[in-house]
């Protein structure tokens, strides 16, 4: 989608107030089963109905065996669970085992391998990732300049496995309350033809910024513009990457994506006339801005460096 496309769909956001109730979501859908990706009309990847019911159950069902302290996974690696995110002590990858999961005991004796591993808090800034370092990958490389994916991921974790799930494949726990289906983000035939720019849009304006699903909200009033670049560093990380067979799987992720020329980042927005066009459009349409561009600046604190200050190398 280039800088006139977007703005055309920004605009009609900022100038109607489109306010989208469930009801027009549904009917929305219809008009949404197309998507675009490198300037072409694609089908929307998304999971079946059967799929994200599947995954529902799943959930759920991992959610009551914890309260119980049993083990399994929903997605079949044992020593982790998926649901919450906090690892169990297990030896193996088997999904048939009795572990102990942190819950379902009176006596409180129950351990999760979260307070095994951690002997002490990292220093400094780490301590902010140090909770999902314990149990999952963590990344040497960035395929996004200025970006690091290890805090983007963090911050993923946080806002956005309830729909498009653990593994970004559109199968999370509310994926089927939701019509159209979340993306599939780790679609690479789709994914990778979109451009940075596209990809920090639609997380921080929501879907409705590039004429998508309002079920996708605008997450510009929750996250600042470094963390939506490192989550967007995390998702580039993540492509064609399948659901793993083993723990160690799980930890090497090995992604596709390879850097689009010309393309926006968070080393080189500041100096992007298309990225300043995108940001002032969807700022004038956020609650509590006052005409001032608060989220297009730095706001320094927790585990936030400003982009020329990330050290990861940089792969294409």
């Amino acid at each position: 989608m280039n800088s006139d496309q977007l703005k055309t769909s920004l605009v009609a956001v900022v100038s109607l107030g489109i306010m989208v109730s469930a009801g027009s979501s549904v009917f929305a859908a219809e008009k949404e089963k197309r998507c675009t990706a490198g300037g072409v009309k694609v089908e929307c990847p998304t999971q079946s109905d059967a799929a994200v019911k599947k995954a529902a159950d799943a959930y759920g069902k991992e959610a009551s065996d914890y309260e119980q302290g049993k083990g399994g996974s929903t997605y079949g690696v044992a020593p982790f669970d998926y649901l919450t995110g906090v690892g169990k002590r297990a030896n193996t990858d088997s999904k048939t085992y009795r572990t102990e999961s942190g819950y379902g005991d009176a006596k409180g004796s129950y351990k999760t391998e979260l307070w095994d591993r951690v002997k002490k808090p990292a220093p400094g800034a780490d301590v902010y990732d140090q909770w999902t370092h314990n149990w999952s990958p963590k990344f040497d490389t960035s395929l996004v300049p200025g970006a690091d994916p290890n805090h983007g991921k963090t911050y993923y974790y946080s806002y956005c496995i309830a729909c498009h799930g653990w593994m970004m494949h559109g199968d999370g726990p509310s994926a089927i309350e939701l019509n159209p289906r979340p993306r599939t983000l780790t679609r690479g035939d789709y994914m990778n033809k979109k451009t940075n720019l596209e990809l920090f849009t639609v997380i921080k304006g929501g879907g409705e910024a590039v004429s998508l699903s309002s079920s996708m909200p605008n997450w510009g009033n929750v996250l600042q513009d470094q963390d939506i670049w490192n989550i967007v560093a995390f998702i580039r990380a993540m492509q064609d990457v399948a659901p793993p067979k083993s723990v160690a799987e799980y930890l090497a992720p090995k992604s596709t994506f390879k850097g689009i020329k010309g393309d926006v980042d968070a080393l080189n927005a500041s100096k992007s006339p298309e990225f300043k066009e995108v940001q002032e459009l969807i700022e004038s349409d956020m609650a509590g801005r006052g005409g001032a561009l608060v989220g297009g600046g730095f706001v320094e604190g927790g585990n936030r460096l400003k982009p020329g200050d990330i050290k990861l190398k940089v792969s294409h």
